[in-house]
């Protein structure tokens, strides 16, 4: 065993092999830690990593796999198993290549964390490599505009609204909330702000299902317009919807009499007897 220790003493001064490992006498290399990891691009749900391959045995050769994992928080060697691992990997290049990979995924206006392994065919690991970090972009795609909004079931003070649900990023995914107002009087961009802003709008569904919503404490007999806005998480809000119009049901009576009376100067004659034929019997 002494020997075999000795033998690979030799190896000591070999320059720029990183990452190695004597175990039972044998001198194992493994791939070099990547230390140029940097982030460029990002978008509200992506960054892009570039990093230069480090190669199989240290700087040199081909690694066999990248292992490239990412956090909102520091990642170190202590948390590294914690730490999401992206997927769908670049295969390695030959040592010295510049690499890059989009990771995706991510939410908007946050800051992530980034670092990577190099396995080669065994595979030996390398050590973590430097951590680089980025933010991705806010979110900039408002939800699309609704365009079905319907009134039904309209009662003496409520109206039902229904409409499809429009998405978050334009129709896809799911939106933050709902803003939806009416008015006496047909909605436009112009008076918005003036309309009237219904109470416990709903939780949006994702895209494309069915909602709808009882707008009540309305006065009978009347023709209301209605209209809405959609937000993301960001918030950015939609445009407004088409303008749906309804008339409540007409639940009030007549007022009562209140100024009957009677002339004094007129009499009211009794009602006629009817005429009694008496038929004389000889």
């Amino acid at each position: 065993m002494g020997n075999l220790w000795k033998s690979a003493s030799r190896f000591r001064g070999v320059g720029p092999i990183i990452g190695t490992a004597i175990l039972l006498g044998v001198f194992v290399v493994v791939p070099a830690a990547d230390a140029g990891l940097i982030t460029s691009d990002s978008t509200s749900n992506s960054i892009t990593i570039n990093w230069t391959a480090p190669g199989d045995d240290g700087d040199f050769g081909t690694a066999s796999f990248y292992d490239i994992r990412y956090s909102t928080l520091n990642i170190t060697e202590a948390n590294w198993g914690s730490a999401t691992q992206v997927s769908g990997e670049p295969v390695p290049h030959t040592a010295g290549t510049p690499e890059s990979f989009i990771v995706t995924g991510l939410s908007p206006s946050t800051t992530y964390y980034f670092a990577i392994k190099s396995g080669d065919e065994i595979p030996n690991w390398s050590a973590i490599s430097n951590v680089a970090s980025g933010v991705t972009a806010p979110e900039s795609i408002p939800p699309r505009n609704i365009t079905n909004l319907a009134t039904s079931n309209p009662t003496g003070n409520s109206i039902t609204l229904t409409w499809t649900a429009p998405g978050d990023d334009s129709s896809s995914g799911t939106a933050s909330q709902y803003d939806i107002r009416y008015s006496t009087s047909p909605i436009t961009d112009a008076n918005w702000a003036s309309a009237t802003q219904v109470n416990g709008e709903p939780t949006p569904l994702p895209a494309g299902q069915q909602q709808t919503f009882a707008v009540t404490g309305l006065q009978s007999g009347v023709t209301y317009y209605f209209a809405m806005k959609t937000a993301d998480e960001v918030p950015n809000w939609s445009g407004l919807s088409n303008v749906a119009s309804g008339t409540t049901a007409d639940i009030t009576p007549p007022s009562a009499i209140d100024d009957l009376d009677a002339d004094a100067g007129f009499e009211i004659a009794p009602p006629a007897l009817p005429l009694r034929h008496e038929i004389l019997m000889t």
